[in-house]
């Protein structure tokens, strides 16, 4: 069975992948906001906007493929190797019901490696659209400055300096076919995450089949949705993680970010929870600035810490890209002084981390905090 520390690792090692990709790609974007700097000539500036562009979307595509070319291999390997392992753990189970250990099939094999090698496709194709959207969000932002210098809202170097923080709030966004956008590292997190989960589940299945046990327990853990908690750590049929779990659906068991699992259960043999520690489970509370709130509730307020601190970061390469622009009619004091006090304000936000921690005695989550 994949346990909660597999999926910390696998998440650990997918998200550092691409830690630089996208802080290049907003220092990338705001650098050529800046050098397009503002002319009265609106046919010249026009040419400068196109220019600008052009150049960076050429290197945008560059930095996208020198990342896709060394990282798709290496997410393919820890596909792959977190689902062998996984099968190879449940042989315990095999031998407890008298079953010598069972062999992974050419079968099982083939749909692991497929599984790995789709997935490595899905992110490259996922990642190639960034050049497109890194396009609109740079033409968005010249319009927003253009507007509010030419009609006086905004100082110049103002006016550019807001319409980078724009573009760094939104960092490096991916759009799937269905026009949706994620961030990268969420987008990547996610895909390789769920595409394991699923794909080590549907080989359980066809295992059973291949034994005839038609028996699976599913896994638990701390902080679970309220609603998965419910059916989480029991043993199911198969038609019963469909009916019950909701296995197969987007938020049902393995769906979207899901990191519960299930592995072939042989009937009177030990289970892996007993009905108290399931209780205690769901149950599960923390203390938190003098308030008592559930362990899942906890969850949602670290994700919001790690995602200030990862957004403090992404400010702060949006303002470096501004200092290394060829402008020099940017008032360089002022952006230096705004990147001081984004570093205080990152600052501040780990502290803020760091305090919750302490507080409800849980664990920094590092993977979350890079970019």
């Amino acid at each position: 069975m994949l346990k909660d520390n597999d999926f910390d690792r696998i998440e650990r090692q997918v998200t550092g992948l691409y830690d630089d990709l996208e802080l290049q790609m907003i220092e990338e974007t705001a650098r050529r906001i800046a050098n397009v700097g503002y002319i009265n000539t609106v046919s010249y500036n026009n040419i400068k906007i196109l220019q600008e562009m052009g150049l960076m979307y050429e290197d945008i595509i560059r930095l996208i493929a020198e990342a896709n070319n060394v990282n798709i291999a290496e997410i393919e390997n820890i596909f792959e190797n977190a689902g062998l392992k996984a099968l190879n753990r449940d042989n315990i189970i095999y031998k407890s019901a008298g079953i010598k250990d069972v062999a992974i099939s050419n079968s099982v094999m083939n749909k692991l490696k497929d599984s790995s090698k789709k997935t490595g496709s899905n992110i490259v194709k996922l990642t190639n659209t960034m050049a497109n959207t890194s396009q609109l969000q740079f033409i968005n932002a010249m319009n927003k400055a253009y507007l509010e210098t030419s009609t006086g809202t905004k100082s110049y170097t103002q006016a550019i300096s807001d319409a980078v923080k724009g573009v760094s709030k939104q960092g490096a966004v991916i759009q799937y076919p269905s026009g949706a956008k994620r961030s990268i590292e969420s987008a990547i997190r996610t895909n390789v995450l769920t595409s394991v989960n699923q794909t080590y589940t549907e080989l359980q299945l066809e295992r059973g089949k291949e034994l005839g046990w038609d028996l699976y327990e599913v896994s638990a853990h701390s902080g679970a949705r309220p609603e998965h908690a419910e059916w989480q750590g029991k043993v199911y049929t198969e038609k019963e993680l469909y009916d019950k779990c909701g296995y197969g659906t987007i938020t049902g068991l393995c769906g979207v970010n899901c990191r519960h699992t299930f592995s072939p259960y042989y009937k009177g043999s030990t289970k892996t929870y007993s009905s108290k520690e399931l209780k205690d489970l769901r149950n599960e509370k923390v203390n938190y600035n003098g308030e008592e709130i559930s362990k899942y509730n906890a969850s949602q307020i670290q994700r919001k810490l790690e995602r200030n601190i990862r957004n403090n970061k992404k400010e702060i390469a949006g303002l470096q890209g501004i200092l290394s622009s060829n402008n020099k009619d940017i008032d360089r004091n002022k952006i230096e002084q705004d990147l001081q006090n984004m570093k205080n304000r990152l600052k501040n936000n780990n502290s803020k981390l760091n305090d919750f921690v302490k507080q409800t005695n849980s664990k920094k989550d590092y993977s979350r905090l890079k970019i």
